[in-house]
């Protein structure tokens, strides 16, 4: 008989998971999820607090020997990023994540699993609802809205946070522990689009089946980018007499682009033609992308509507956008190996209705690096005749040297585990910059269990790693009640 959720161990976590599971909370709509939060703590008699973003703060006084010990701040993001296979019929905003065990892995295969950040969070639920465990007084917080930039950490308030110890539960590498991130900002080019005459029977081009993920982690994986795929077949298309009349291609900031949809008019006679030169684009992606895109699909199919088409030029300056923005590792750290710089996810962007948008996510770990990046695209957008405008903004997380709370981290992993973890900055955002950069002298360390496929249907979290990584969190949190 398989197992459900909260049969696995540990049960006072897979329990709280599962029950996440069941509470839709897409980025930007947490409600459900707060409601669910203040009700938790009222049934357990704990103080909570709640503020017009959505943010969540529940404190618990310290236990046994951690009664009188300093308080201890934990945090995670309750949101989920919502992606879905193509053709699945789920809808975020009221449907539950279907969660399978599959060996050591618990996975939603067409869906998002919502274990970023859905395993910390539930592991905040199972500290502040034991009564066994001796700890700290605890300030546990719980943000919205971190996968679409952070908003949350970015509007709270300074004064809920006492503690000036911060354990974040952001991270996917069980014996990792993160001490440093990058910063972020999203750059948003807009350019006008002239109209051309009307066209019957327009044809839809599908890009789908890539391996997506997320922008900060998996930027340097070199998977392909849907939107540089629809460039290039757009290109070919155009040099067939093809008209263009609209564009839809990626869906969050923070994820690589897994599929785009064009809407073209293809001359009579020339169906054929197009559907070879698609062919031709999808051989050459294999064979460029063999060993990392395994399930790339271009596909032609004609429709029964008929739309105003975009003019040739406003069509090729489409096409050249697509081919030109930057999408990619920009610099490697030349001090940390293997440590991505500086990178930009092109990651949105829809053609029709007489404009062009697109939306590019950069990180880095230097500011003037990331400004650069910034002033290259303003400047594509100036010779394109666009308007950029920038969103989102957020600081890196620079390592303390002096940081007590990593030595204590350390210390207890090498005596419980027989080795030293790995201690790393990392390219991907995390809250801990924008809370950092609000409260001063904050000792700050993220830590988590095995997550993989982040940001994309298929994500999965290791059965055996939260057991091992929920052992180490509550050995350190009783580490510093003392």
């Amino acid at each position: 008989m398989k197992k459900r959720l909260d049969e696995l161990e540990p049960r006072e976590v897979w329990r709280w998971f599962a029950e996440l599971c069941r509470i839709p909370r897409p980025s930007g709509r947490e409600e459900q999820v707060a409601d669910f939060l203040e009700g938790f703590a009222s049934e357990r008699g704990l103080e909570s607090i709640r503020d017009e973003a959505g943010n969540v703060l529940v404190r618990k006084p310290g236990l046994g020997a951690g009664a009188e010990s300093d308080p201890v701040a934990l945090q995670g993001h309750v949101d989920m990023v919502a992606e879905k296979r193509s053709g699945i019929v789920h809808d975020f905003m009221s449907d539950s994540i279907r969660p399978v065990i599959e060996g050591d892995w618990v996975k939603s295969v067409d869906t998002t699993l919502g274990a970023d950040n859905g395993i910390g969070v539930a592991c905040m639920l199972a500290l502040l609802d034991s009564e066994a465990l001796e700890h700290p007084p605890l300030e546990c917080l719980f943000t919205v809205d971190e996968e679409r930039g952070l908003s949350g950490a970015r509007s709270l308030e300074t004064s809920w946070i006492t503690a000036r110890r911060l354990i974040n539960l952001d991270s996917e590498d069980e014996g990792r522990f993160c001490i440093g991130c990058a910063g972020g900002v999203d750059v948003r080019l807009t350019v006008d689009l002239d109209s051309d005459a009307r066209a019957d029977a327009l044809w839809e081009i599908s890009i789908d089946g890539l391996r997506g993920g997320h922008s900060g982690v998996e930027i340097d994986k070199n998977r392909a980018n849907a939107l540089r795929v629809t460039g290039r077949v757009l290109t070919r298309l155009c040099d067939l007499g093809c008209g263009l009349h609209s564009i839809k291609g990626g869906s969050k900031r923070n994820a690589i682009p897994r599929s785009a949809r064009l809407l073209v008019h293809v001359p009579d006679g020339s169906e054929e033609r197009c559907r070879e030169e698609l062919a031709g684009i999808r051989r050459d992606l294999e064979y460029e992308y063999e060993g990392i895109e395994k399930d790339l699909t271009v596909t032609m199919g004609a429709l029964n509507v008929s739309g105003r088409l975009l003019s040739d030029s406003s069509a090729r300056k489409v096409t050249d956008l697509l081919q030109i923005l930057p999408h990619g590792v920009i610099k490697m750290s030349g001090v940390v190996e293997g440590l991505v710089e500086t990178s930009v996810n092109l990651a949105t962007a829809e053609a029709g209705n007489g404009a062009f948008s697109a939306t590019l996510s950069i990180r880095s770990s230097i500011e003037s690096a990331k400004s650069q990046v910034e002033r290259s695209i303003e400047s594509l957008g100036n010779l394109a005749g666009g308007e950029v405008t920038t969103s989102g903004r957020y600081p890196g997380w620079r390592p303390r040297s002096d940081s007590a709370l990593l030595r204590t981290a350390v210390d207890l992993y090498g005596r419980t585990r027989g080795q030293e973890p790995i201690v790393e900055t990392i390219h991907a955002g995390l809250e801990c910059g924008v809370i950092g950069d609000k409260l001063e002298n904050l000792d700050m360390i993220s830590l988590g269990p095995d997550i993989r496929d982040v940001h994309v249907p298929g994500e999965r979290v290791s059965i055996s790693s939260v057991q091992q990584f929920w052992d180490f969190l509550s050995e350190l949190i009783e580490r510093l009640s003392k």
